[in-house]
């Protein structure tokens, strides 16, 4: 007697109909590339079906009393998930510490800009004074629980970020995760590269709390708003080749127009 193999219900096939219907009861529209990647790759934000509004608020780290030693008896120490976006003149990283400052005055930056709200330390103002190095804050909130990133706040971040005359540049949020990477992933996207590469440039930072609605933001974000600055820059190629993502060590609505701070 024959038997019909039929295919069963796998725990991916079952995820992978959950994110679909959760599209379709939003009524959001997306790609089915990006809804299998949701079912096939673990977000924080879709963990049982949860969207992260019980998660607890990130906040500026505090800034720490130490004894620092002499410069030239102190090694470089780079911030957590510090990476170079185009080397030599993008770089992100998470919320720089004092141990940090020696690092970044390596990198002869320009300019940095905050991705979070909250007040800036003294000693990390001070250091950016002496330094000679310009500061601008764009508020942008994260993608949590109900609160969504707003693209106005995106356009402006990447006003400063693309326009040369501020390079070197340091882009940073608290944990250089979430808020960077959309930007990063956003700035990808004017460069041309292909969403998977964004993609896997945001995990690498991101993981293990990467956030699905970051990934729905950046594919859908309109670059077209700041193309006319991007092509002013130079940054739109008619080929892409993929330069080199440098990723981390170890996977370790405002509408104030942004002015520098220092």
């Amino acid at each position: 007697m024959s038997t019909t193999n039929v295919e069963q219900p796998t725990a991916r096939n079952s995820l992978f109909t959950s994110v679909k219907s959760y599209f379709a009861n939003l009524g959001l529209s997306t790609s089915n590339l990006l809804t299998e990647h949701a079912a096939c790759t673990h977000h924080e934000d879709l963990v049982d079906g949860s969207d992260g509004a019980d998660a607890a608020k990130t906040r500026t780290p505090s800034p720490i009393t130490e004894t620092i030693a002499p410069g030239r008896l102190r090694s470089l120490f780079p911030p957590s998930n510090y990476g170079a976006v185009v080397p030599g003149s993008v770089y992100r990283s998470s919320y720089p510490q004092a141990k940090n400052f020696d690092f970044l005055q390596s990198l002869k930056l320009k300019t940095i800009i905050t991705l979070v709200p909250e007040g800036i330390p003294e000693d990390y103002q001070e250091f950016m004074k002496l330094a000679g190095i310009q500061h601008f804050q764009v508020h942008i909130n994260a993608n949590k629980g109900a609160v969504r990133v707003q693209s106005c706040d995106i356009n402006r971040a990447l006003n400063i970020v693309l326009d040369r005359t501020n390079h070197p540049i340091l882009i940073h949020c608290n944990k250089g995760k979430h808020r960077t990477g959309c930007v990063v992933a956003t700035m990808r996207r004017i460069q041309g590269f292909d969403i998977e590469a964004i993609r896997h440039e945001y995990h690498t930072y991101a993981d293990p709390k990467a956030r699905f609605w970051d990934e729905v933001f950046f594919e859908h974000f309109d670059v077209n708003t700041v193309m006319w600055l991007a092509r002013k820059e130079n940054w739109v190629l008619p080929e892409v080749d993929g330069a080199p993502i440098s990723p981390p060590p170890s996977p370790v609505s405002s509408l104030a127009v942004a002015k520098p701070l220092a």
